[in-house]
């Protein structure tokens, strides 16, 4: 199937027909220079009357009495000039392991490997296989291997035939810490993008010979050492083919870049370079040498003569036209070439769109370590883990911090967050969008006087109707469904007769909720996230978070500059039986958009950093998806049923199925003071 070319590319392809057309006009600058040149140089030749009175036409370069022509010499000069800058560019792209071809950013690449071999632990982009600056040369790659060199002693399908996928996949990260993959191509066994690459290889080396050959020929021909009538036929012939060449790496450069290319491994079966790879300067540097060959050509076929003695020019004006008109050919030569090249690799077959229905953000949730190549891959870096460990009889906290904490103003965590602050501006303003909306069963944060243990509701412990919650009995089992109850705010009177509390609701499409209950929302915010599309909202809400890759990194840590939560605590209560005004002034229908602000709402705020929360974790076990901002509302606020039923009936209609978020979670007990950090905002 044909795969699109991406804008990013088409830009790229642009901009290189750019710059050929740029080295022309900056060669023919040259050109123009050297012509100028010429003139300053020729000795003024006095007219007779009638010669003056008959001629209509620029005097023609004289001939001179002994040695070069002027023209000439300076013909050879501007020649042995360029030659010398080929060669030093050569010998540059040569010795550069990165000169042809770089890794794009991380932000920009897509999982390389066989989607097939997912479920084996294989689900990476070559930035966390190879380093995120990996680049290859025209000679080598970054790690010095050349197009036949390979760090590990055998081949990955050989790997796989000896040793079987399963453990392969365990071995990958240390594989990839001791830079066993470099260089790829060998390894992967990419036989005919290695032939290519050592063809254009091969070039390179013709290049930078012939290159420096011609600095010392035309420095003999310069001396007098080797006749006009030999030099001239031979430079035009040597710079031809130096010409030839140049396209021919040019092609080769287009061709390769776009082409997708087939490896004999189930690891990585095939790879289009132009998916995972930028041009480097080696591919500006051929361009400008095809046209620098083209230049020097035109200049030896029509500045230089067959004689060394009496040679005759036309005049100066029709030396350097020629010369621009020779440049001109060359260029629409090798343009038509390229877009030749470009054609055959189906660079102008029409693009096909994105299919809008295929879920961006499937599966997108990370269990390895993000951004940070040699320690990621398979290493499992976000399963949940024991909070602390005992060394040698001292306990060692072994994660970052963690949530839900207590956000009572004034409070502060024992965990020394070091220099991370939370994102103190609205997430909107930090660039990150909600990705997903949830709630748990009572508050997961303790905000004193708010919603703490000495808060009420219509169950208490395992359903016995009490009316008030039992700190000594926070777990209970409601409906059918397991979860712990977490604290609960005040509003709620089992005395009231205005029936607010009635639990008689009628829900259509929320599940297991009730009047009277505290629950917390969670909004999860991501600056990875599918913003402003149908996938935005996603369920699981790490898939919504997580879901465009490389904006997240471990190394460098920026999860909570990327991450955030909005925390608000609602008790449910009953408008039915209210008034149309006062009801209204309890209803909020737009709950999927964020938490609510103004007034009481969101005034008092608590910011920190923390991690994901939920039942699997407490002071025992932890969790690695930390540190994230949490920005938590302090209060807590009375909210009609129907707007949460009306939350629901949102969820429910998004283009991800959310349905598994419809109903409350469990809560996670507070967190620990050893495991909260002393970095929370709007302490006093």
């Amino acid at each position: 199937m044909y795969n699109p070319v991406p804008h990013d590319l088409e830009g790229a392809i642009w901009a290189t027909m750019s710059m050929v057309a740029v080295a022309i006009l900056l060669l023919l600058g040259i050109a123009g220079c050297f012509a100028r040149l010429i003139c300053a140089l020729q000795p003024e030749k006095e007219e007779t009357a009638e010669e003056a009175a008959t001629s209509t036409s620029e005097p023609a370069a004289p001939a001179e009495e002994g040695g070069l022509p002027t023209v000439s010499k300076l013909a050879h000069v501007l020649s042995a000039f360029v030659a010398g800058v080929i060669a030093l560019a050569v010998a540059t792209v040569l010795a550069d392991g990165t000169s042809v071809i770089r890794l794009k950013n991380p932000k920009y690449l897509s999982v390389i490997t066989n989607p097939d071999l997912k479920n084996s632990g294989f689900d990476h982009r070559l930035d966390e296989l190879l380093g995120p600056s990996y680049g290859i040369g025209l000679h080598h790659d970054q790690s010095g291997k050349s197009w036949i060199e390979k760090s590990a002693e055998k081949t990955a399908s050989q790997l796989v035939a000896d040793l079987g996928i399963p453990v392969i996949a365990a071995a990958l990260p240390s594989v990839i810490a001791t830079d066993d993959l470099k260089h790829p191509v060998p390894f992967l066994e990419c036989k005919n993008l290695q032939t290519a690459g050592l063809a254009a290889m091969g070039f390179g080396f013709i290049a930078e010979s012939v290159a420096i050959l011609m600095v010392a020929f035309h420095a003999i021909v310069l001396a007098g050492l080797l006749p006009s009538s030999k030099a001239k036929p031979l430079a035009a012939l040597i710079w031809a083919v130096l010409s030839a060449g140049f396209l021919i790496v040019v092609c080769l450069a287009v061709g390769i870049y776009l082409a997708t290319w087939k490896c004999d491994n189930i690891i990585i079966p095939e790879i289009s370079l132009w998916q995972h790879f930028d041009y480097n300067y080696g591919f500006a540097f051929a361009i400008v040498g095809y046209v620098s060959s083209v230049l020097i050509l035109n200049v030896t076929l029509f500045a230089t003569s067959m004689k060394d003695v009496g040679a005759k020019f036309s005049s100066v004006g029709g030396v350097l036209a020629k010369i621009i008109g020779g440049v001109i050919v060359g260029a629409i030569i090798g343009m038509t070439a390229t877009l030749i090249t470009m054609g055959s690799n189906g660079y102008f077959i029409e693009k096909q769109p994105a299919d809008i229905n295929i879920n961006p953000c499937e599966g997108a949730k990370p269990y390895n370590a993000l951004g940070l190549a040699h320690y990621g891959a398979g290493d499992k870096y976000f399963k949940d883990t024991q909070c602390t460990q005992t060394m040698q009889n001292e306990v060692i906290a072994q994660t970052l911090e963690q949530a839900g904490a207590n956000v009572t103003r004034g409070y502060k965590g024992l965990l020394d967050a070091a220099d991370r602050v939370p994102i103190l501006e609205s997430y909107d303003e930090a660039g990150l969008c909600p990705v997903n909306v949830h709630w748990h069963m009572g508050a997961e944060h303790l905000s004193v006087g708010q919603f703490d243990e000495k808060g009420h509701g219509p169950y208490g412990p395992f359903g016995n109707e009490t009316g008030k919650s039992d700190d000594d009995h926070h777990r209970r089992q409601l409906a059918s469904k397991q979860a712990r109850l977490g604290f609960r705010c005040h509003h709620y009177d089992d005395h009231d007769t205005t029936g607010k509390f009635d639990d008689t609701y009628v829900w259509e499409y929320c599940k297991d909720m009730h009047v009277g209950e505290t629950y917390e929302i969670h909004w999860p915010h991501s600056a990875a996230g599918a913003c402003g599309t149908k996938w935005q909202y996603q369920y699981p809400f790490y898939d919504g978070v997580f879901c465009h890759d490389a904006i997240i990194t471990i190394a460098p840590l920026n999860t909570y500059e990327k991450i955030g939560v909005q925390s608000q605590v609602f008790t449910v209560i009953n408008t039915e039986g209210m008034e149309a005004g006062e009801a209204e002034s309890y209803y909020y229908p737009d709950l999927i958009s964020g938490m609510i602000v103004g007034g009481d709402f969101g005034a008092d705020m608590a910011k920190y950093t923390g991690s994901t929360t939920g039942t699997k974790r407490d002071n025992e076990v932890c969790s690695r998806f930390t540190p994230i901002t949490w920005q938590v509302d302090r209060k807590c606020h009375m909210i009609s049923a129907s707007s949460f039923d009306k939350l629901c009936r949102d969820m429910l209609a998004q283009a991800d199925d959310m349905a598994g978020d419809i109903y409350p979670h469990g809560s996670r007990e507070v967190v620990d003071s050893r495991f909260v950090a002393n970095n929370q905002q709007s302490r006093e």
